[in-house]
């Protein structure tokens, strides 16, 4: 198979790849990749540790090297929170603003939860605005075989073009918008939680102590007590910086995640607020950023009236689900 197209070189090109076999996933892959080394492209592979190791044998070199100027990862270790992803793409395409980029991913493998799928989704719909002044060609990898029928339809919702028989077609049901107002819904309180107000800054220290005793109460590591402190200050303080009211912060057990929120009467009317990196000159998504690039999954929902942010901290290591 030959993935190829004349417009594939113009501008930001985001597409998704609906596989059905490994061997179409493999020639797929190492298509697109070759074709940008070729060219002198940058290429980034992001994909699950299973199917990096089978892209990795069939890409390097004879001498067991990897081409110069293709970097690997196992997407999920960089991005099991898939709202990280973002801004280790920008980063990619800053590191290499000279030249033309690629970015092959996979952020829905099968074996995403249902609570990570509606942001694994988001993500993709925030990257049409995000990236659209890029030169840079992103191909998104999806098990046809092995994802359920309304994700596989979110694939061709959020991307613009679609891979079928080694070319890129227009896809019909592309709306991106509509991906993002279905995946901004009311995220539910949870009866159980423990709660604290946070109604002025002198009110963050007793805060982080409460979320350290509770951390330590369901059995959160060292250093996941240290994130917790950090993902609740942060959170209180954007609240406190951009409101006028309070902050409720709240804390719970889900599954093997510990999940801290916070509830307020602000409203994020910037869907890309805290998933790229706002630099030294950006103070005000900083601490947005920094919740996303220490939690495991961040999930928001806002409105005119008032905006919640639960962010989700692993409880122990599991090896994530690969496909």
């Amino acid at each position: 198979m030959t993935m190829s197209t004349e417009g594939e070189h113009q501008g930001f090109v985001h597409s998704a790849l609906l596989y059905h076999s490994q061997r179409e996933y493999l020639d797929s892959v190492v298509d697109f990749v070759g074709a940008g080394l070729s060219m002198d492209e940058a290429v980034l592979v992001a994909v699950p540790g299973e199917n990096l190791a089978l892209l990795r044998d069939a890409l390097e070199s004879s001498g067991g090297a990897l081409p110069a100027g293709l970097q690997m990862a196992d997407i999920t270790e960089i991005a099991r929170n898939p709202s990280r992803f973002l801004a280790l793409e920008g980063s990619f395409a800053e590191e290499h603003a000279h030249q033309r980029v690629r970015i092959v991913s996979q952020v829905v493998w099968p074996g995403r939860t249902p609570t990570e799928l509606p942001a694994c989704l988001q993500h993709e719909a925030l990257v049409n605005g995000a990236f659209e002044a890029r030169q840079l060609s992103a191909l998104c990898l999806y098990d046809a075989g092995r994802l359920a029928d309304d994700v596989l339809a979110g694939a061709r919702a959020t991307h613009p073009l679609v891979w079928k028989s080694g070319a890129l077609r227009r896809s019909s049901e592309y709306a991106p918008d509509g991906i993002l107002a279905t995946c901004n819904q009311p995220l539910p309180a949870n009866p159980g939680a423990v709660t604290y107000m946070v109604r002025k800054s002198t009110d963050l220290r007793p805060a982080r102590s409460f979320a350290v005793n509770y951390g330590d109460w369901v059995g959160l590591s060292p250093d996941g007590i240290d994130d917790l402190q950090l993902v609740a200050t942060e959170l209180a303080t954007n609240s406190l910086m951009y409101t006028e009211g309070a902050c409720q912060l709240a804390f719970w057990r889900h599954d093997e995640h510990l999940v801290c929120e916070a509830r307020d009467s602000g409203c994020l009317d910037d869907p890309l607020v805290g998933l790229l990196d706002p630099g030294p000159t950006g103070p005000a998504s900083r601490g947005l950023f920094l919740v996303h690039a220490i939690s495991d999954l961040v999930r928001t929902h806002t409105t005119s009236s008032g905006t919640t942010i639960q962010a989700y901290l692993r409880l122990k290591t599991s090896p994530g689900s690969t496909g």
